[in-house]
């Protein structure tokens, strides 16, 4: 009888551990729904999650989001931070190229200098010197008309050069009088052995912004005249890609220095912008934050919000960045009011958000999200996907699933099997702790008798 106790705890044990088991969601369970638009096959799929999922889903945490296959089944997926946006090395032109012979010292201290203000055009002409005319020493570029600061300069000389190796020291200037060494010895490479070749004709040095450049051989001069050099500006920044919600606002009582904003969810807000109605014009604000309407204001940030018109177009403020801040409703506040706020919109900002799931089972698969209910089921897919393209997918228009109804929690029910195969378990407890105590019981009274 005692090695059924054990048994029987083992089974009510399974049974109430295995009605805690979630309920499978379906499609239907969730609010609303997006067709997502996979363009070939593949095993892994990516795509930004639109801002209108932000504003319609029960978490902000966006734990009520699944994808579903075409027989409806869950398919697993994480969540992610949007990939930066690759550098772009945008492809500068080839600069106006003036060869100095001989010495090149002494040929700029002899130089001189026309510049034609309407062009580019350079005029260079040197003085009387004794070194050999046919020996190029170092070269001049004219820069100026390249905006951004570049960060290389790439060497192009005739097909069929002799073999060199050896270094150029890379000057800039503004006035073409004083110069300022970027790098002092960059290499250059041209070799040819058994039909293969070795090439570094691209001079990389720290980003800088000048009109003129000058490159001197070091040592020995090349026995090949460069035929064109073409700028490098420097890369542009690796960007996250945002996500934007802009609303309107809404005046306060008769307080005619505050508007009030409300974004309708709540959202990783991580930059503001005050965008004005007209142009010319300057606010200086401050932006407050509350999560209830029934919450008191919570101050922000401030600070001078513009659009001042330039003629053929308007400049604005910079976006001014914040602690990740999640509160719906939003307050702008004039710091010395002048006159009514005026009809200005709030914009909010953050760094957009990925979806990548696994192709599980045939598709067309769906973003099912508005689920108030539902638990986070994001995993981790690294190891999954490790040498996998993810192949970039987008997502289609919204529709209505189960309707806004799952938005709202569902009511509280009594869990009547948990409730009975809890009074079970407990009931085996009690059970067996009165066996324990007969068979204790009974074990004493043997023990008297034996010793009568």
């Amino acid at each position: 009888m005692s090695r059924s106790c054990p048994s029987l705890l083992l089974v009510l044990a399974c049974g109430a551990s295995g009605s805690t088991v979630a309920a499978e969601l379906h499609p239907q369970d969730f609010a609303f729904e997006m067709p997502i638009e996979t363009p070939t096959v593949g095993t892994a799929y990516r795509f930004t999650i639109p801002v209108e999922v932000f504003t319609k889903v029960a978490h902000e945490d966006l734990r009520d989001l699944r994808v579903f296959n075409a027989s409806g089944e869950v398919v697993p997926y994480e969540l992610r931070q949007a990939r930066p946006k690759p550098s772009t090395h945008p492809q500068g032109p080839s600069l106006p190229l003036f060869p100095l012979h001989g010495d090149s010292r002494a040929t700029l201290n002899g130089l001189r200098v026309t510049i034609h203000s309407e062009g580019t055009a350079v005029d260079l002409q040197t003085g009387a010197t004794s070194a050999d005319p046919h020996v190029i020493t170092s070269y001049v570029l004219d820069a100026r008309e390249i905006a951004q600061p570049l960060s290389g300069l790439q060497l192009h000389w005739p097909d069929g050069a002799p073999e060199f190796s050896g270094n150029i020291r890379i000057e800039s200037s503004d006035d073409l009088g004083s110069w300022h060494i970027v790098k002092s010895e960059a290499p250059v490479i041209q070799l040819l052995t058994g039909g293969s070749e070795l090439v570094q004709s691209l001079l990389e040095f720290p980003s800088t912004k000048a009109r003129f450049w000058r490159l001197t051989w070091v040592g020995k001069t090349s026995p090949f005249e460069l035929t064109s050099v073409t700028a490098q500006p420097t890369l542009d920044e690796p960007s996250t890609p945002q996500s934007i919600v802009t609303a309107s606002g809404t005046r306060v009582g008769n307080k005619e220095s505050e508007l009030g904003f409300d974004f309708g969810a709540k959202l990783p807000v991580t930059q503001l912008n005050l965008v004005l109605p007209q142009s010319n014009s300057v606010l200086n604000v401050e932006l407050l934050s509350r999560a209830h309407t029934t919450d008191s204001w919570r101050l922000v940030t401030q600070g001078e919000f513009y659009r001042v018109s330039t003629g053929s177009s308007d400049h604005n403020n910079e976006p001014i960045r914040i602690p990740t801040d999640s509160d719906r409703f939003w307050l702008a506040r004039q710091i010395q009011p002048t006159g009514p706020i005026g009809n200005v919109k709030l914009q909010a900002t953050w760094d957009a958000m990925d979806l990548v799931f696994l192709a599980r089972g045939s598709g067309p698969f769906l973003l099912a999200y508005g689920n108030a209910s539902a638990d986070s089921s994001s995993v981790a897919l690294d190891p999954l996907i490790k040498g996998v393209t993810v192949v970039q997918a987008q997502t289609g228009p919204s529709h209505v699933l189960g309707g806004a109804d799952r938005l709202r929690p569902a009511p509280r029910t009594v869990p009547w099997r948990m409730t009975i195969l809890w009074l079970a378990l407990g009931l085996g407890v009690v059970l067996l702790a009165w066996m324990v105590y007969r068979l204790s019981r009974e074990l004493g009274s043997g023990g008297t008798e034996k010793r009568q």
